[in-house]
């Protein structure tokens, strides 16, 4: 690339903050090289990291508005196991329905991770009470470091705050997450060694299209599926009974 071609991309990617000085410094800015000039470019600079930060709150709002207004966790949840139910009923060649069995089992793990990301999220912002809970048991929040401006600051925009802390968690982290649940929402999901089970073998599904690290099939069949599915829908029932029972409180108003 010739170097009259190269100034003239960098004179390219430089004029919106050409333009912008001038419609907000106009004829005072002064000479590149300038003191003048070097103040308003990094006014330029800081309106630029201004109005990524406003792009990134306003992104995280409108994902917090999905949680929160989107249709229900546990009705997206029974529209994918039923889904699963009716790909079952293909048919299909031994290795395509292997095929088949890998990808459903997933599916499974990630409509149940879908679910808990979704209702933890859509309870615990909705309520100042279950987000105290939420910072008061979780070491992650204990760890963060503010300064007295930053707790007003941070205060007006704590649901956001947990909401974005939330959104990047991974709800199949269960020694995370069960914890989480039976601490702020009141849930005990009991015994659930098969989930941890399914989860790890979602592992090989999903990096080695359901082959173990030494080449060898992962133990999936119809009938795995189906008990996956009948386990991870009544787990989801608990926790829906639970939430009811623990919750009648309207906690937001407390």
């Amino acid at each position: 690339m010739g170097r009259a071609k190269e100034e003239m991309m960098r004179q390219e990617e430089l004029q919106p903050m050409h333009d912008w000085i001038e419609d907000n410094f106009g004829d005072d800015v002064g000479e590149e090289g300038s003191e003048e000039w070097d103040n308003a470019v990094q006014a330029f600079e800081d309106y630029c990291d201004e109005e990524r930060r406003l792009d990134e709150e306003n992104n995280l709002q409108e994902e917090l508005e999905w949680y929160l207004f989107n249709e229900s966790p546990v009705s997206v949840f029974d529209k994918q196991l039923r889904n699963v139910n009716e790909l079952l009923s293909f048919e299909a060649s031994d290795d395509a329905r292997f095929s088949l069995l890998v990808m459903l089992h997933g599916h499974i793990i990630a409509s149940l991770e879908s679910y808990l990301a979704s209702t933890f999220i859509q309870k615990v912002t909705k309520s100042e009470v279950l987000i105290r809970k939420l910072v008061e048991s979780d070491p992650s929040f204990s760890k963060m470091k503010f300064t007295l401006q930053d707790i007003f600051e941070k205060k007006e925009n704590l649901n956001l705050i947990v909401a974005e802390y939330l959104k990047d968690l991974v709800f199949h982290d269960l020694k995370k997450v069960k914890p989480m649940f039976r601490d702020v929402l009141g849930c005990d999901f009991g015994d659930i060694s098969w989930l941890f089970n399914a989860v790890h073998t979602r592992h090989h599904c999903v990096h080695r299209a359901g082959s173990d690290k030494d080449g060898n099939r992962v133990n999936i069949s119809v009938d795995s599926i189906y008990q996956l599915a009948v386990d991870s829908s009544i787990l989801v029932s608990d926790i829906e009974r639970d939430i009811y029972l623990n919750n009648e409180v309207d906690y937001s108003v407390l």
